[in-house]
């Protein structure tokens, strides 16, 4: 086994980044790192029980270069057996409906896209790219330039989600080394001297100047990574912390404007960062000064404030929430059901909703989850309907009525007006808006034994 095979062998399991039985894509350009990768990963597949699919794609940037790549890829996977896609796609039109992308950006986006659907079709476990440790400090370098945070710096990790790096511990001379000894074929990349790409100008003119100050700066910048990396952790841990208090429905995420007000400032912004990263098309977070207004705004006394993170993903607080979301913030409407009789049940999403007949929870009832109503007003059937702008109820413990729109705005839950249903009996007359309010037609005293359960809990 070659040093650098055994190495790596160590470097994946120090960071458990693959496990037995696996099926693990390869990203292959056809460059001497990706190459390399693919061998070492072959020749270690026996011990490490794991079996490998390739991947290469065509982001039709060169006339020259990318099919002969493909054809070279294909006939050495035939040679070891490993199932191989390929496949072309126009980066440049992709640009034209994402505005705002580099050239750099918009590929690596596409090239994801690809990669993730073929692992997704050929079942397998993760990607495996080749990114080693002189892209570790050219990403490093640009992030820092950009005036990123902790996470950006941290960014290129061996293990991402899906994504798996085990030759980031090793440097490209000694991947040079490696495939020169092994006979490793390979292709060289003509963009990759184009220092109009600012990656390549950072690793042609910039890091030079570091060496200069500083012949082991790889090694230095490796350390720093994993300094940074060991007090991340933590910061990962109280985010993923933070981030449980949130719930999610039709692709909206919220929590109680309160909980986000008891964070500590860092830990806001993490959070924020996070969750923008999510459920961005790029993957990116946002800029510090989006993040700043969005924790002006939060401290602030104001209700009914937006910010726009990206073009299709906001943040909004309606009531005593705040909401994160693409596009627009509604939820999904539900259709109306009728009930003819108990017990009843209904769920969607993470909510279930249930009528039945006895019981007296009188100590537990809050009127909004949990309430109780008398047989004799229920009158049946029932229907369960989306809530209308027309709708009023004489709320429980009062004389008059008032209209279910202002009675959910002051209980804060504006932003579900959308999501919010009235429970009618067959005169027309509304029982319970659950989640908000029970009518006062459903006062029942401890000494009624004819009654009606009415719930609303998390499955």
């Amino acid at each position: 086994m070659h040093v650098l095979e055994e190495e790596t062998l160590g470097f994946i399991g120090r960071w458990n980044l693959l496990k037995p039985g696996q099926r693990v894509l390869v990203a292959v350009s056809g460059g001497k790192d990706s190459m390399a990768l693919l061998n070492i990963l072959w020749n270690l597949s026996p011990l490490l029980s794991i079996e490998l699919v390739a991947a290469n794609l065509d982001h039709g940037l060169r006339e020259r270069g990318p099919s002969e790549e493909a054809e070279m890829i294909k006939r050495i996977c035939i040679e070891k057996g490993i199932a191989f896609f390929h496949e072309r796609r126009d980066v440049k039109d992709y640009m034209s409906k994402v505005p705002g992308l580099s050239v750099e950006e918009a590929a690596r986006k596409v090239r994801y896209d690809f990669l993730r659907e073929v692992k997704n079709a050929q079942l397998c476990d993760v990607i495996a790219v080749a990114h080693n440790r002189d892209d570790l400090t050219e990403t490093m370098l640009l992030r820092m330039a950009r005036g990123t945070g902790l996470k950006g710096v941290v960014g290129l990790r061996p293990s991402n989600g899906d994504i798996v790096r085990p030759l980031l511990f090793c440097d490209m001379q000694r991947i040079m080394d490696y495939v020169t000894i092994n006979m490793v074929t390979f292709m060289e990349d003509e963009t990759n001297l184009d220092t109009s790409f600012d990656r390549n100008s950072v690793r042609l003119k910039i890091v030079p100047e570091f060496k200069r100050l500083n012949p082991s700066f790889n090694e230095a910048m490796w350390r720093f990574f994993e300094n940074l990396y060991d007090g991340y952790s933590i910061v990962e841990r109280d985010v993923k912390e933070a981030l449980s208090s949130f719930k999610a429905i039709d692709g909206i995420l919220f929590v109680e404007s309160v909980i986000l007000k008891g964070a500590y400032r860092a830990l806001l912004f993490e959070t924020v960062r996070e969750i923008v990263s999510r459920m961005s098309s790029d993957g990116y977070p946002p800029s510090r000064e989006r993040v700043e207004a969005f924790y002006d705004l939060l401290m602030s006394d104001r209700n009914g404030w937006t910010v726009e993170f990206r073009e299709d993903l906001k943040s909004s607080r309606l009531g005593d929430y705040v909401f994160f979301y693409k596009k627009g913030l509604v939820f999904k409407t539900l259709e109306a059901v009728e009930v003819f009789s108990l017990p009843f049940e209904f769920s969607h999403g993470v909510w279930r909703l249930r009528i039945r007949e006895g019981g007296k929870p009188f100590d537990r009832l809050d009127g909004r989850f949990l309430s109780v109503c008398g047989i004799g007003r229920m009158a049946l059937p029932l229907k369960l309907r989306p809530v209308d702008k027309k709708d009023s109820i004489v709320p429980f413990g009062m004389s008059r009525t008032r209209r279910v729109e202002r009675i959910v705005a002051e209980k804060g839950m504006k932003g579900f007006w959308s999501k919010l249903m009235v429970l009618e009996n067959a005169k027309g007359e509304i029982l319970w808006v659950p989640g908000v309010v029970t009518s006062e037609l459903c006062r029942a005293d401890p000494s009624y034994t004819e009654l009606a359960v009415f719930s609303l809990e998390r499955r």
